[in-house]
C-alpha cells in the first residue's frame, strides 16, 4: 500500500463523527456511517452516473477534513446534507 493512502486511512480511522448517519446503500441495506473514513467509502462506492454538484462538495469537504483543513463536524454535516439530497438519509 502507498505510504500516504496508509497515513491518510489511519488518520481518517481516527475521525469519528459525533453522530451516526444512516443511509441505504445500492444493494438497499442500511449502512451506519461513523466516521470521515466511512463517508470516504460510501462516496467512493457511489454511482458514477449519479455524481454531480452536490458529491462533488461532500468529497471535497470529507478530502479537507482528511488533511486537516476542515473538522470532523464539517465533514459530518456536508455528508448528512449530501444524504439528504440522494434520498438515501434513513432517519
Amino acid at each position: 500500500m502507498d505510504q500516504s493512502l496508509h497515513i491518510e486511512r489511519d488518520r481518517a480511522e481516527r475521525m469519528p463523527f459525533g453522530s451516526t448517519v444512516c443511509v441505504r446503500t445500492g444493494d438497499n441495506t442500511t449502512r451506519a456511517v461513523k466516521s470521515v473514513r466511512g463517508a470516504c467509502e460510501v462516496l467512493i462506492d457511489w454511482p458514477h452516473a449519479r455524481r454531480g454538484p452536490v458529491y462533488q462538495s461532500t468529497m471535497e469537504v470529507l478530502q479537507a477534513a482528511l488533511a486537516g483543513k476542515a473538522s470532523v463536524e464539517q465533514a459530518h454535516d456536508a455528508f448528512l446534507a449530501f444524504a439528504s439530497h440522494a434520498d438515501v438519509l434513513v432517519t
